[in-house]
């Protein structure tokens, strides 16, 4: 058969292109299984809607499968619900081709998979969870769906689900080819191109729903592997930079080491940034990082003080995260590292003297840590079933009926979490940061007209 995977128009640019790295999985899966395969992303396309119907002309596919990665950017300042494209790529595949079969799948659909199928008719079949066993299974049973777990499909009208599979054994998944859509629009940014090195996340962060999605049991690959994946894509694409698109890289950190290592014995010649825990950073870690061309690393503390930390089930000390930014902004041997810290406003447990200390930690690290990352700061967007979410409704703090799916982007901004009575300063702290904001391109358009009068 032939299949196009599309990633989902998210309605604005980001501000860099992601690599649908998912959809990679998937297209070898189908590949291996002798389906003929392509991928489009509208989000590279200059005109996507268009160029997404010309490429479903041409090509002519059997199957149409859509990843919905994101729902909305979780950004309570500037919110921006990226579903409504979603739909409207919806509408636009099923006007260019009416009798196509459209599936769809992804991160963002999982966390709603019911809901969407019911509210958009033109679905055809979901995919719950990770896809790359059931998207090929689905396309060998197509007249008897409900013998494939990990399915949604329709019967008589109404949305059904097969049931819940095992995820992926990913220790032996095939490498992902790349060679589906061009890679070069995703050359040109660190953070564009991924490699996945491990699934699952055994943390317990109470606004988190990684292990809802992935599974709370790490499955790891092996840093071989791993490392036969980068130096393909030298040798395949000549490429110098990618990010490893794990939740937390350096957990467990033996298996972060061991592919640093293997990275270092191999000679590989390559920047890669990751996010990583606080937890597991000795600076022994660091250096083996740095040496293996680590460029960046992305923390989520989430919160400053001792109350919000335990609120948010950390596992994480004041103490880390003070001694870690005294480590990145004082020691000469990793300062050259691009480190960002991100915090959110008013979690669980907060105390009024802990938004204090998230505010300072805030504009000190804007300073401290200026041209090589920083600090950001944000509400927690609420998401089903995580434990914010629940412990909320039971304490009565935001209603058991709340509409998490919403209808519009207004309806956006009441989905993240403050509560009573700090939630009365966050006027205060969204006008700083849109101060912040405005200063920033004050600043940039001070230095364009410096750099045009040279």
């Amino acid at each position: 058969m032939k299949v196009l995977l599309v990633q989902s128009y998210l309605g604005q640019c980001d501000s860099f292109p992601v690599y649908p790295l998912g959809l990679a999985y998937i297209a070898t899966s189908l590949n291996h299984k002798g389906h003929y395969v392509e991928i489009f992303d509208p989000n590279v396309s200059p005109h996507p809607y268009d160029d997404l119907q010309k490429r479903i002309l041409n090509f002519s596919p059997d199957f149409i499968g859509i990843s919905l990665r994101n729902i909305d950017n979780q950004h309570r300042v500037a919110p921006f619900y990226h579903y409504k494209y979603f739909q409207c790529t919806l509408k636009t595949i099923k006007e260019s081709n009416p009798d196509v079969k459209v599936i769809v799948g992804g991160a963002g659909f999982s966390m709603f998979a019911e809901k969407i199928m019911e509210r958009n008719p033109s679905i055809d079949f979901g995919i719950y969870l990770e896809g790359e066993e059931n998207v090929p299974e689905l396309l060998d049973n197509l007249n008897n769906p409900e013998s494939v777990s990990g399915i949604y499909f329709r019967k008589n009208g109404k949305v059904m689900f097969s049931g819940f599979r095992p995820l992926p054994d990913f220790q032996n998944e095939p490498m992902p080819k790349r060679d589906f859509i061009d890679i070069a629009p995703y050359l040109s940014h660190l953070e564009s191109l991924g490699i996945q090195t491990v699934r699952g996340c055994p943390l317990k962060c109470t606004y988190c729903n990684y292990p809802q999605l992935n599974g709370n049991r790490l499955r790891a690959r092996d840093a071989k592997s791993v490392c036969d994946e980068i130096e393909y894509l030298i040798k395949q694409y000549h490429i110098n930079q990618f990010m490893f698109a794990d939740g937390v890289f350096n957990a467990p950190l033996r298996h972060s080491e061991e592919i640093c290592e293997e990275i270092i014995k191999r000679g590989l010649k390559v920047k890669w940034s990751a996010w990583m825990e606080l937890k597991h950073i000795p600076k022994s870690f660091l250096l083996l990082a740095k040496k293996a061309g680590c460029v960046g690393i992305t923390f989520s503390p989430d919160g400053i003080s001792q109350n919000a930390l335990d609120g948010l089930r950390k596992g994480l000390k004041e103490k880390d995260i003070k001694d870690s930014f005294v480590l990145f902004t004082k020691d000469e041997d990793v300062k050259s590292l691009n480190v960002t810290y991100g915090m959110f406003i008013n979690p669980p447990g907060e105390t009024f003297l802990g938004l204090l200390k998230t505010i300072v930690f805030f504009i000190k690290g804007k300073f401290l840590l200026a041209g090589r990352g920083g600090t950001f700061i944000n509400w927690i967007r609420l998401e089903p079933e995580t434990k914010v979410f629940l412990e909320a409704s039971e304490k009565g703090e935001i209603s058991k009926n709340l509409e998490l799916l919403p209808d519009n982007q207004k309806e956006l901004k009441k989905l993240f979490y403050s509560k009573s009575p700090l939630c009365h300063l966050d006027f205060l702290i969204i006008t700083m940061l849109k101060s912040l904001n405005i200063f920033k391109l004050l600043l940039l358009k001070s230095g364009l007209k410096k750099t045009q009068r040279r």
